[in-house]
């Protein structure tokens, strides 16, 4: 929010806020029951029946189910030199109306977040625009080429809101200099999260391109293992990259893994017939990979979905496949195709689709958030479980129209979001 007085968020004047009658679903407490909530000061002061607030906003929520505000880990914002694309006010925005309260920014903006007065300017601009909290990820090599490391140091005195470092968007190619990283990540403190995706421009480990991704994962758990440092795994998206995951964490390896909504239900059949709106790194893989991530998502062997959320302009996804830019949106879209096409079909329960978009990326990146208890800052989500809804990019609040969801029928969308004990959206609009 305009005027945030702390670190990665979305400060500003707090209000009584009264939440009454909604169904309270948190999976890490063990809740799920009809209860009121009230907050105060920013915090969560009250959970229980038939709650007194004199003088508190009061919102109705019966027939809503209220859960631990949901947070993406990993986003692209891009502003700076490429607002055109998106700005943090757009991509926070958007991030609300999806009904996510906290955000962990991608690096690889241009410039790159690989130096200290990059990162300042970019938490300066956080500061400025963001209507939810807003945390980011800093660069592991400087441009992100892969061979000279960022200050680490400097990242450590960045915190809370550098929270990881990676290379998005490329891996780190050299295995020395990955070993190097990881020995730096160690000493400050620094989680890393892997990119273990190959691109044409990359020497292919493999030897075909987008082909790689369990190459690096293989490498990249065996010097975590080795030198016992806690390792985050970005978008996954091979069966292969599943039976290394699983064989590390029954090892010990301090792992964790993401999968986004796509990659979770479209294949490469899908992408010939939707076109540059379904051109993603990874790229959108085979069918038995998409029923892999299913089932790895259902037995808990992946702990977290993030969007990916990248935005280009219209323009440029309409050049034809091999000219568009790689990315998909999903900030706005992201709980509606996974409460649709998961839990509505058996794949997860209600409970395990809010542990991995809410209570698991706050473990895995040592963020606020994640819980109801009293007294936690008050990042909360409302649902409506019941709307039906059709997917229109000209609606959305985002900059970025490259969906490969439009025109889908979903049910199940966000209704509030309400941000350190401030509504930013109520009953689907937008407050600020």
């Amino acid at each position: 929010m305009r005027g945030a007085p702390k670190e990665g968020a979305a400060g500003g004047e707090h209000q009584g806020v009264l939440i009454k009658g909604a169904r309270v679903l948190d999976p890490s407490l063990g809740l799920d029951a009809l209860l009121d909530l009230w907050v105060k000061d920013g915090l969560i002061q009250g959970l229980d029946r038939g709650i007194k607030a004199p003088g508190a906003l009061t919102i109705e929520a019966e027939g809503k189910v209220l859960v631990p505000g949901l947070i993406d880990v990993h986003v692209h914002l891009r502003d700076l030199q490429e607002a055109h694309k998106e700005t943090i006010a757009t991509g926070t925005r958007a991030a609300a109306k999806g009904g996510f309260t906290t955000l962990v920014s991608e690096p690889n903006t241009s410039p790159p977040l690989d130096s200290a007065e990059n990162i300042d300017r970019w938490r300066r601009l956080a500061r400025r625009d963001a209507v939810v909290n807003l945390y980011s990820k800093a660069c592991i090599t400087r441009g992100r080429r892969g061979q000279d490391l960022v200050s680490f140091s400097a990242l450590a005195r960045r915190r809370p809101f550098v929270v990881a470092a990676t290379d998005d968007g490329n891996p780190v190619y050299d295995d020395r200099v990955m070993e190097r990283a990881m020995k730096a990540a160690r000493r400050w403190g620094i989680l890393l999260a892997s990119h273990c995706e190959d691109g044409p421009g990359g020497p292919f480990r493999g030897g075909r391109p987008y082909w790689s991704e369990p190459l690096y994962i293989e490498r990249d758990l065996w010097l975590a293992e080795r030198l016992e440092v806690p390792l985050h795994i970005c978008h996954v998206s091979m069966a292969e990259s599943l039976h290394l995951i699983r064989r590390a964490k029954a090892r010990g390896v301090r792992v964790t893994c993401e999968v986004t909504p796509h990659h979770l239900l479209l294949s490469e059949e899908e992408a010939s017939r939707i076109g540059p709106d379904a051109k993603v790194n990874p790229p959108l893989r085979r069918r038995r990979d998409v029923e892999a991530l299913q089932e790895a998502l259902a037995e808990g062997l992946i702990d977290v979905i993030a969007s990916d959320h990248a935005p280009h302009h219209p323009d440029e996804k309409a050049r034809g496949w091999q000219e568009a830019p790689f990315g998909v949106i999903g900030l706005e879209t992201t709980w509606g195709v996974l409460y649709t096409h998961l839990v509505s079909k058996g794949v997860l329960d209600l409970g395990g689709l809010i542990e991995r978009l809410s209570a698991n990326p706050a473990k895995a990146f040592a963020l606020p958030g994640g819980s109801l208890l009293k007294g936690r800052r008050a990042d909360i989500t409302i649902l409506d479980l019941g709307e039906e809804w059709e997917v229109l990019p000209e609606e959305f609040a985002s900059k970025g129209r490259n969906t490969p969801f439009k025109g889908w029928r979903l049910r199940g969308r966000a209704w509030g979001t309400i941000v350190q004990g401030r509504p930013v959206m109520i009953g689907g609009r937008l407050l600020l």
